[in-house]
């Protein structure tokens, strides 16, 4: 069963207007910081939507059905949904909450321990609430994140700033004009989004690919 939210993220943005306004070039004054957060809004949007996942930290509810999975199976742990895992709220199998020194997690996998060893979960129900995702750039805690947690990656934060690119700087032009020539003074093209391509800018597109979970039926 897929993981579902039960506590969502502080915040979704996945850069500053500060980062932004300097990774870009932007003058202090223009665009203001209320219109470049709308614009990291809609580009933090974009890659959630591309990567499929929630980026910042989440407490999730995620149940197994293990009645029906082979000893050898279980023996390799319950794989979480969403990842990076940060903490472990509870595990409760059957109904029955474990204490905190009987399971263990590793990476994304769950493991049943019995002293101190990896065990299979016996039962028919797991159900599991953790939290999961990194501590985002405008986070309180993103100075010093706390234990177990994780800062967001600086490619996909640099991603998401080149996505804030293309309106910041597209503002004015006329998104259907390929390219503009100028007598006297030159020529340039403008980057025009392919029927294949997913989002505006083909280096995000290119470095959020590494973080997109796979879409199952």
């Amino acid at each position: 069963m897929n993981a579902s939210i039960i506590v969502p993220p502080v915040s979704t943005r996945l850069t500053t207007a500060a980062n932004a306004r300097g990774d870009l070039g932007l003058p202090a004054s223009a665009p203001t910081d209320t219109q470049l957060e709308r614009w990291i809004d809609q580009s933090s949007a974009q890659a959630s939507t591309f990567c499929r996942r929630v980026f910042g930290r989440t407490t999730y509810r995620q149940r197994f059905d293990i009645a029906n999975r082979c000893r050898d199976e279980l023996y390799l742990g319950l794989l979480l949904d969403a990842g990076p895992v940060v903490s472990i709220q509870a595990v409760a199998v059957d109904g029955l909450l474990l204490s905190p020194d009987t399971y263990e997690v590793d990476d994304r996998l769950l493991y049943r321990l019995q002293d101190g060893d990896r065990r299979a979960f016996h039962g028919r129900i797991v159900a599991v609430e953790y939290v999961a995702g990194w501590v985002l750039p405008g986070d309180d805690d993103y100075a010093s994140p706390p234990a177990g947690a994780e800062k967001l990656p600086g490619d996909i934060e640099r991603a998401v700033i080149q996505l804030v690119g293309g309106p910041a700087f597209g503002v004015g032009r006329d998104p259907m004009v390929k390219s503009q020539d100028v007598e006297g003074i030159g020529s340039r093209s403008f980057y025009v989004q392919g029927a294949s391509a997913a989002l505006p800018h083909p280096e995000a597109e290119a470095t959020l690919a590494q973080y997109r979970r796979l879409a199952f039926a």
